[in-house]
């Protein structure tokens, strides 16, 4: 505990601050203030709680790309009218997105965090499970909500496929505003599934993160505001959009949470089958 050179060369030097001479302190990873050993499991506690937050951080942030990126490749490839504008992207990124994310950041541990296996020395923050996990499972559900949405309402206002339609254009404003309506109301669903990776999204309990409700609530308030008044209007190029659009969106959200809690299932239930296979090898002694 209190010798330099293991300190040094242990995975996790641990010196004491009270009684711990002072070459110990500077050697040591962690100092215990209090010299209670007790510490040591709640910053254990702390730290995986919060690689774990900042896990579920960045999946919340990164998913929402696949969805602004999908409307400027169907701009190119299909020829249609740009269903997303960048400004409206903006919106999404320092706007709607940021207070749910900070939420994300404030999750309490998981009950069971102390239960788990340390984690490899291998194991990064942004992984390719991570990444398969945004950009190839949630992010395309969303994708798919956004462009259906676009396609809903400029197949309400008449819009035949070829059919030019210019930036200040009654039905486009409405189309691009019901594609970022879309993904705000995605997100909304995105920030529950995000609050574990295998965990469901709804055991952490409704009322557990204040902050992440808080955040929700910011999100609607702020699209209702791009949505629905002249200077939201103005500045982000939207139009009011009817309420068949958003009953539109509420399927393609609750079809994200059940097959995301459909993934989650399975990864439970085969890490389960892993664990009882390594104790049934275990040999006795």
């Amino acid at each position: 505990m209190n010798d330099a050179p293991a300190l040094r060369e242990a995975d996790v030097g641990i010196a004491m601050g009270l009684c711990g001479t002072d070459v110990a302190r500077e050697a040591a990873d962690m100092v215990l203030l209090d010299d209670n050993f007790a510490s040591i499991v709640a910053a254990i506690e702390e730290g995986r709680a919060v690689f774990a937050n900042i896990r579920n951080f960045l999946t919340y942030i990164l998913t929402s790309n696949v969805p602004e990126l999908i409307p400027y490749l169907a701009f190119v490839v299909l020829r249609i009218p740009l269903p997303l504008t960048i400004i409206q992207i903006l919106a999404v990124d320092l706007g709607t997105d940021m207070l749910p994310a900070l939420g994300l950041g404030a999750e309490r541990p998981a009950p069971d965090i102390m239960n788990r296996p340390p984690r490899r020395r291998a194991d990064r923050l942004l992984d390719w499970p991570l990444l398969a996990r945004a950009y190839l499972f949630l992010g395309p559900m969303q994708a798919a909500a956004a462009m259906s949405a676009y396609w809903f309402v400029l197949d309400s206002g008449g819009w035949r496929y070829g059919e030019s339609l210019s930036a200040h254009d009654p039905l486009y404003l409405q189309a691009t505003t019901a594609c970022l309506s879309a993904i705000v109301a995605m997100q909304v669903a995105n920030v529950f599934v995000c609050r574990g990776e295998r965990r469901a999204a709804f055991s952490f309990g409704l009322f557990s993160n204040k902050l992440i409700l808080a955040g929700i609530a910011a999100e609607i308030a702020l699209i209702a505001l791009i949505d629905y008044t002249p200077w939201g209007n103005a500045l982000f190029g939207t139009a009011p959009i009817p309420l068949a659009a958003w009953i539109f969106v509420i399927p393609f959200a609750l079809g994200m949470l059940a097959l995301e809690e459909l993934r989650k299932w399975f990864v439970r239930a085969r890490s389960s089958h892993r664990g009882a296979d390594v104790v049934r090898k275990k040999p006795w002694r």
